[in-house]
């Protein structure tokens, strides 16, 4: 649902990489508009602006944490947690306890470990035996070849019991009972068990983040995939500016959009799960000009912007190349140091429709 949601709010434009409408321009045409009237409709003019980058589409996303910043603390064997040492939001350092557990598979593990030490140290006598029988002649070497290779299974063995033992770097407080520990420096996100909670082997007790970098998580329509590319630059609305981290290559089956994710400063203010709109900034071509969002105005189909003129405005077709929530990127027939109305778009259509 979610997903959908994101998709359907997605705003895109055509961009410098983007094909924009082939077909001719409409003529541009006078308005006469005297500076009483434009100070009764309390019109603004704003400056046309020259710009070297544009915004080629709003999408909205989610914050999220970096994903390779998170790792989980998991309970190698299973039992019953008897005690969490730490809560969400608590910064931990690597080593410190984590989760305390009882558990009868741990016991059985290490009395795995004794019996398969002590069959070793027979085995060991065996071999040692046969290999001086087989020295003298007595005995044939084949079997002593087969006690020696007895030995070495069983210290296999004990090796894969002593790695299983110290698996996930825990420490046993005392018989039957282990402590799971911090892999890694970092803040609690979240402790998936509580005191007295079953625990199934290898099942994740405690998620930390090793690092306080968020990404923002957004679906990019299918066709931006190929105009968007790592390290173009983000900017959240009313929020810090990113890059972009990866650009899926594949889309969405219910969605047909690609996931992009874009990274933002740690201290960018933002939380995980709240939802956010950002902007993908590009390159401007060459002769863009930045005006006000609002002074864009489309008539019959067409867009367009009224350019102040000496008797009042010239409405001048123009392609929109990108589009933020406050500027518009276009390009048309507009002289060097333009101005254009920024406001009263409205009232101006109407006087144009009148004459």
């Amino acid at each position: 649902m979610r997903k959908a949601w994101i998709l359907a709010a997605a705003v895109f434009l055509p961009s410098a990489g983007i094909a924009v409408s082939a077909s001719s321009p409409a003529p541009a045409r006078d308005l006469a508009v005297s500076p009483t009237q434009i100070e009764r409709m309390a019109i603004e003019i704003e400056p046309a602006k020259p710009t070297a980058e544009q915004v080629v589409a709003l999408l909205p996303g989610v914050v999220v944490p970096a994903l390779n910043a998170r790792i989980v603390a998991a309970a190698p064997f299973g039992g019953t947690v008897t005690q969490v040492h730490v809560l969400p939001g608590e910064r931990v350092s690597k080593g410190q306890d984590l989760a305390t557990v009882s558990s009868r598979e741990l016991l059985e593990a290490a009395s795995n470990l004794a019996q398969a030490e002590a069959e070793l140290q027979a085995a060991e006598a065996v071999a040692r035996r046969r290999r001086d029988l087989a020295e003298k002649n007595i005995q044939s070497p084949t079997m002593a070849e087969e006690a020696e290779a007895q030995v070495a299974k069983i210290k296999a063995v004990i090796e894969q019991h002593k790695r299983t033992l110290v698996l996930g770097g825990i420490s046993s407080t005392s018989a039957g009972n282990y402590t799971i520990k911090t892999p890694e420096a970092g803040r609690v996100v979240e402790a998936s068990v509580m005191p007295g909670d079953k625990i199934e082997a290898m099942a994740p007790a405690v998620t930390i983040d090793t690092s306080d970098e968020l990404w923002i998580e957004a679906q990019l329509p299918a066709n931006l995939v190929s105009h968007i590319a790592p390290g173009d630059r983000i900017k959240v609305i009313d929020g810090p500016e990113g890059k972009v981290v990866s650009v899926g290559g594949s889309l969405d089956k219910l969605t047909r959009s690609a996931k992009l994710i874009a990274s933002v400063p740690a201290d960018s203010g933002l939380l995980p799960g709240q939802m956010v709109t950002l902007s993908i900034i590009q390159k401007a071509v060459t002769g863009a000009l930045s005006v006000p969002a609002s002074a864009v105005a489309r008539i019959n189909g067409v867009e367009g912007v009224f350019v102040r003129n000496e008797t009042g405005f010239t409405l001048v077709p123009v392609d929109v190349t990108g589009r933020s929530p406050l500027a518009a990127t276009v390009l048309g027939d507009m002289p060097e140091g333009s101005t254009v109305a920024a406001s009263g778009l409205p009232q101006l259509e109407q006087m144009l429709g009148a004459e």
